[in-house]
């Protein structure tokens, strides 16, 4: 399996992050050396598996390349450090539980470099073997949360191409431009809502988001982490509050106020009381405090780099009274 290598400024560098994920990987490495779009290269960051992932890799995919790990760093940092190995004039991130299909990254990359603008390329996302939308961008709510669009419903839906507000990290292009100037994630993160950051931070500066439908990526969703571990649980709390504490501006959070208020208690009601998360949410909650000075010196640098006006952002962010976004998250809170 040879790639065909093109002109270093159209190439495409892809990272997939890799942590005992060994079951995983055929399917989405040999659906990458299927690609219409050739000149591309593969880095494979491995948070120190223990399952024999670098020597599977190695025999059957000698042309990966292979950054091996000594600790689990974590989503953001791997990320980070895959990057630093890159040459293409666009980064993908993808996930080790996906498969893309043939066209995927030459639709994304069409896409892009049909307006310097876009920073960011969506793929539509299905759930592996079903008819189902797992994701078609991100989008971000007035109630001050990111979530993935078209969650749930059926494959036929959301095939326009259009505007968004943000891509899951788990399948998406960056521009390298738009990563050299905003920079990429924040490992303070580890894992979960480092997209959510990386999305507010693009918006914030200026970048636009494209959602590419006839990019397919299919995700063998929760197949990683977990839906509701203690360690999906923790995060997710946590890095919400630490990506509005650093992102939003301050007009922004009074007109949300009363959706912000109502998604805490519905969090609450659904982590702590419905899954008997409790002890996670504190958790969450204590070790915001702990790292609200480095996060309040983060903003600084966010707020002070801003280009464009709230009206902008605010215009972006979807409604929460909207009967359909209601339906959606009701589904999600009583049949997860």
């Amino acid at each position: 399996m040879i790639f065909k290598f093109g002109l270093p400024l159209k190439k495409i560098s892809v990272i997939i992050i890799n942590y005992n994920g060994k079951h995983l990987l055929k399917p989405c490495l040999e659906s990458l050396f299927r690609q219409s779009l050739t000149h591309i290269e593969i880095i494979l960051v491995d948070n120190a598996s223990r399952d024999g992932s670098l020597a599977y890799v190695r025999d059957a995919f000698p042309d990966v390349k292979i950054i091996a790990l000594k600790t689990n760093v974590g989503f953001a940092a791997a990320n980070n450090k895959g990057l630093k190995h890159t040459s293409g004039k666009y980064v993908m991130l993808l996930n080790n539980d996906t498969e893309t299909n043939m066209g995927c990254i030459e639709n994304l990359y069409a896409a892009m470099e049909a307006n310097p603008d876009i920073g960011i390329g969506a793929p539509k996302m299905l759930v592996c073997g079903k008819d189902i939308i797992d994701s078609a961008g991100d989008g971000f709510s007035m109630n001050l949360k990111g979530f993935k669009r078209g969650e749930g419903e059926k494959e036929e839906k959301y095939d326009q191409e259009e505007y968004i507000f943000g891509a899951c990290a788990g399948a998406a292009l960056y521009r390298r431009k738009m990563l050299e100037e905003i920079g990429f994630f924040d490992e303070d993160f580890f894992l979960i809502h480092e997209d959510t950051d990386l999305n507010l931070r693009a918006q914030l500066a200026g970048w636009k988001v494209m959602y590419v439908p006839t990019a397919v990526v299919y995700h063998k969703v929760r197949s990683t982490i977990g839906h509701m571990s203690d360690d999906a649980v923790y995060f997710t709390l946590r890095n919400s509050e630490l990506m509005r504490l650093k992102n939003i501006p301050f007009i922004i959070f009074l007109r949300c106020l009363p959706e912000f208020l109502a998604a805490e208690i519905a969090d609450f009601l659904y982590f702590a009381v419905k899954h008997g998360k409790f002890r996670q949410y504190v958790k969450a909650k204590i070790d915001v405090l702990r790292a609200l000075k480095r996060t309040l010196n983060k903003r600084k640098y966010v707020m002070q780099h801003i280009k464009v006006n709230t009206s902008y952002l605010f215009n972006m962010m979807t409604p929460v009274w909207q009967k359909e976004f209601i339906a959606t998250k009701m589904k999600k809170i009583f049949t997860d």
